[in-house]
């Protein structure tokens, strides 16, 4: 019987290189300073020809824990801004020198902790989906979460609450508005929607008005039209919607119902996305610079390992930026 191909391991490495295993292990897990130029650049060239990767289960049985970090996202729709910080973070995270898989959380926040224990990951990057018992139980296991919420200043506004205080100043810019939030309307859960509607009452109570309804709003024509229809018109409305994907399904509502934009009903997304540009007026939006919040979280995890920030990547900028457009 022929047998099944198998993956190279240290020893043929050391046999290829003319060498002992433990010289391999030394030279390929960074321990590399007593040992001539050489062997250095034998064993190298050796693990490069057989394809050689070392075992992930062998590093977690010395250290305790794997080369892995581990992003946990919740159960939530998956926009292409959130795709791309995802491969974004794991192009960065590669300068760790760690691999990066990704996790779509449960709805109890301790079974995603005991399926994170038993991972024995090197860190976890927390998208939204972890309590603070959930962080303080890894943490007992030597385990970092990151973006750290303690790290902002006390009281200072988290990035959903400052995306609705950025659309309600769009949407009142030009007079004072009823303001709406348009949240997504979907199966899955949101762990966004709850901090943006916060910031978007937050910043209606600054400025006198009342506080904002809440609608979810489906991205199907006729379901968002009868949602707009039982919208209460004492004043015109102002929409903050959860996305572009909802604000889009927001314009063409008002559109069907033949109201004006930004006359009767004024609009903000979020996300800047390319097809809310194609929208004709021209959707106004709020653009989350991913790359920006990526940099800082990869910062953090530098930080809580114990290594240096990558070579070639620049400091975070800031992450909102309002998109003008003519829906406001």
């Amino acid at each position: 019987m022929k047998n099944s191909p198998r993956p190279a391991t240290a020893a043929d490495v050391a046999a290829r290189a003319g060498v002992s295993r433990a010289t391999v292990s030394h030279i390929l897990n960074g321990r590399e300073g007593r040992f001539p130029e050489e062997t250095r650049l034998r064993v190298r060239a050796a693990a490069e020809e057989l394809d050689y990767r070392p075992s992930p289960a062998g590093r977690s049985l010395v250290t305790g824990r794997s080369d892995t970090i581990v992003v946990v996202m919740p159960e939530t729709t998956v926009g292409q801004n959130l795709q791309n910080a995802l491969e974004y973070l794991g192009d960065n995270a590669m300068g760790l020198g760690s691999n990066v898989v990704l996790r779509f959380a449960g709805p109890d926040p301790q079974k995603t902790a005991d399926a994170l224990v038993k991972l024995r990951p090197l860190a976890v990057v927390d998208f939204g989906s972890l309590d603070l018992p959930a962080r303080d139980r890894l943490a007992a296991q030597g385990v970092p979460v990151v973006p750290d919420p303690g790290a902002r200043p006390r009281r200072s506004p988290g990035p959903h609450e400052e995306i609705g205080e950025l659309q309600v100043t769009e949407l009142t810019r030009s007079g004072d508005r009823q303001i709406v939030y348009a949240s997504i309307s979907d199966r899955r859960t949101d762990p966004y929607g709850p901090g943006r509607y916060a910031g978007v009452s937050a910043a209606c109570e600054r400025r006198g008005l009342a506080a904002p309804l809440s609608v979810p709003v489906p991205t199907v024509l006729e379901p968002a039209v009868a949602v707009l229809r039982e919208l209460p018109r004492q004043a015109p409305l102002g929409v903050a919607a959860y996305n572009d994907e909802v604000a889009l399904a927001v314009l063409a509502a008002a559109a069907h119902l033949g109201w004006a934009v930004p006359g009767d009903l004024a609009v903000v997304g979020v996300d800047a996305t390319d097809v809310g540009q194609l929208w004709t007026p021209r959707l106004t939006t709020i653009e989350v610079d991913m790359h920006a919040f990526v940099d800082t979280v990869v910062d953090e995890l530098a930080i809580a390992l114990g290594q240096k920030r990558p070579a070639g990547r620049g400091a975070g900028g800031r992450m909102l930026r309002v998109v003008a457009g003519a829906t406001t």
